[in-house]
């Protein structure tokens, strides 16, 4: 299996890409996502999440913005993770977050991401980017198809990690911190970058 990340600028866009996913046969419970919410910058998706779970009416219209992606919209829910602060989560992240738990003992955020097999060295680099106010979404699928699942990710706006490092240095980032949490996943997934044509993707 392989862990396919996109980093994107809206939760909007990273869920289309997972309903994409979902739709050409990635099951649901293998669909991720997680936004840093410093400053309530993504609180208008949490909005849409309650609506969609009280009325089928507003569910149904909440669906449709997110592209029919109603299960991602109506699972989003705000928490605090300590070291990176408000995020939001949605999808199988949610559940990995509180299964884990989200304290320091349980390796926080950096504990969640090794637990769905992105690699000790990356982990950081996402963890990061989710503090800044970026989106994550990903999708663990089978080795044949990572990179299918890189092309639907990179249609709705996807990046790659290492653009956003790039962007970071140019800045007076001087790498990640210190992993308190130093473990790596022990069921053989190994997680697959976006190609090198995406790091100068934009967002569109």
């Amino acid at each position: 299996m392989r862990t396919v990340v996109g980093v994107f600028d809206s939760i909007n866009h990273a869920a289309r890409a997972l309903t994409d996913l979902e739709e050409t046969g990635v099951p649901t419970e293998n669909t991720h996502l997680i936004a840093g919410n410093d400053k309530s910058k993504h609180d208008e998706y949490l909005k849409k999440a309650k609506e969609a779970s009280t009325t089928t009416a507003a569910a149904a219209a909440s669906g449709a913005s997110f592209g029919g992606g109603l299960g991602i919209v109506a699972s989003l829910a705000a928490l605090a993770i300590p070291g990176v602060g408000p995020i939001i989560a949605g999808g199988a992240m949610l559940t990995v977050l509180t299964g884990l738990g989200i304290g320091a003992a349980a390796g926080g955020l950096l504990g969640a991401l090794k637990n769905i097999g992105i690699s000790h060295e990356e982990a950081p680099l996402y963890e990061e980017a989710v503090r800044r106010g970026a989106v994550l979404a990903i999708a663990i699928v089978d080795d044949e198809r990572a990179q299918d699942a890189v092309e639907v990710m990179a249609a709705r706006g996807g990046r790659d990690i290492r653009s956003e490092v790039d962007t970071w240095a140019e800045t007076d980032w001087s790498g990640p911190k210190t992993d308190p949490h130093p473990y790596s996943s022990d069921d053989g997934r190994r997680s697959h970058e976006m190609p090198e044509k995406v790091r100068t993707t934009g967002f569109k």
